[in-house]
């Protein structure tokens, strides 16, 4: 409000000094043009104009490609893939050289060692204890061909090598047998049914000479013992010897 005021004050004594020579001409005489006023304050802004039409497309850019940047860090591994189809099969190898020749085979220098037997007694055996197969399962064979005999109710190995062995029993309700090498429980199997039944079993053994094989009762102990409608059998042989 100040500074209004003050100039409002100065075009008056502007005006005023201007004003007075007039005054003391003639009055018959013209007076001088006055001098411009003093511009007016803005006034407010005017409306929006209505709005203008869309102006024409611009020139398409050009892209511009840099210079390649510097390789990254290597990155950690990712996890494996799936399993990959099954390839084709390759070409045969080429053939080997052939091989030494063999030995002739001659059933007379063939090492052999058998036992089968079977057990004939109307007691049950004691726990663990060898179990007695008395009798030969095959007794009008030559002796050549009738086995190996079991001495202390044991087969004692004679040659070095890798022997089958199996047995059949029959039993009721329960019954558990072991195969021992030595006072070493090989295998141990049972066998169970609400009446009578025959279990077996078999086992492959690596032997040196001197070992000792037996078969043996548990505490689970049903063999039957009747002679007119049970066998018990007890068989082994040499696979191949390995000496």
């Amino acid at each position: 409000m100040a500074p209004q005021w003050l100039s409002c004050s100065a075009a008056v004594l502007v005006l005023l000094v201007h004003v007075a020579p007039v005054v003391t001409q003639s009055s018959c005489a013209a007076g001088s043009p006055g001098i411009p006023g003093i511009p007016g304050t803005h006034g407010p802004n005017g409306r929006d104009g209505v709005k203008g039409e869309k102006g024409d497309a611009g020139e398409a850019g050009q892209p511009v490609r840099g210079q390649k940047g510097m390789s990254g860090l290597r990155g950690s591994p990712g996890r494996p893939g799936l399993k990959g189809d099954t390839g084709l099969p390759g070409p045969p190898g080429q053939t080997g050289n052939p091989g030494e020749k063999g030995m002739a085979f001659s059933p007379s220098n063939q090492q052999k060692c058998i036992i089968s037997r079977k057990r004939v007694i109307p007691q049950v055996p004691e726990i663990d204890t060898a179990i007695d197969f008395n009798r030969e399962i095959l007794p009008d064979l030559d002796e050549q061909y009738r086995g190996e005999s079991m001495t202390n109710k044991t087969f004692l190995c004679a040659i070095k090598g890798v022997y089958f062995f199996s047995y059949h029993i029959s039993a009721k309700s329960r019954v558990c047998l072991k195969l021992v090498k030595g006072d070493e429980s090989h295998i141990a199997l049972c066998d169970s049914s609400e009446g009578f039944l025959v279990t077996s079993g078999s086992a492959i053994l690596d032997l040196e000479v001197g070992d000792i094989i037996s078969l043996q009762a548990t505490r689970y102990n049903n063999i039957v013992t009747s002679q007119s409608s049970t066998s018990h059998t007890f068989t082994g042989f040499l696979i191949f010897p390995t000496s």
